[in-house]
């Protein structure tokens, strides 16, 4: 149980775990492993994993694709993942990280060639949109409050009609 509370405590900069409603399933508890901070960002190692919990916690992911050899990945993880308002707004997502040397095959399934790529995904999957290339905080902000209008839209939007 401290493992669980150690691990959803750490995914600040990501929503953190919350209790389950009545007859839902129980939060995928995370170890230390599966977390890496990037900036000021915690993110979820690993494509699949973080997918679930976006579906689990019914929020969107912002996914980083990036490289331990990529200095634009570096450079985006020293400037604009260390921005107050970058991190913020990525509290109402689910944060993963693509490491493209570890999961060359996801980075080939979604395309993704340039690094670095964030892609903005809803729970069911759903592009929200793209950003490739280093990006500003202000320009990063922006796009992440357009993703979640989207996200609004498509999602919440539609089940209320």
């Amino acid at each position: 149980m401290l493992l669980f509370i150690a691990a959803t405590a750490v995914l600040s900069g990501c929503n953190p775990a919350a209790a389950p409603a009545a007859g839902r399933r129980p939060v995928t508890a995370l170890t230390l492993s599966q977390v890496t901070r990037r900036g000021s960002i915690n993110f979820v190692r690993g494509f699949e994993l973080g997918r679930q919990i976006a579906a689990e916690r019914q929020l969107p992911c912002l996914v980083f694709f990036t490289a331990d050899w990529c200095t634009y990945c570096k450079r985006m993880e020293a400037t604009t993942f260390n921005d107050a308002a970058v991190v913020q707004s990525t509290s109402q997502f689910v944060c993963v990280l693509v490491d493209v040397d570890e999961e060359p095959e996801v980075c080939q399934r979604l395309q993704v060639s340039g690094y670095p790529t964030v892609e903005l995904i809803s729970p069911s999957g759903t592009s929200l949109g793209r950003l490739t290339g280093w990006q500003s905080a202000p320009g990063f902000v922006h796009s992440l409050r357009a993703a979640l209008h989207r996200y609004a839209w498509l999602e919440k939007g539609a089940a209320v009609r």
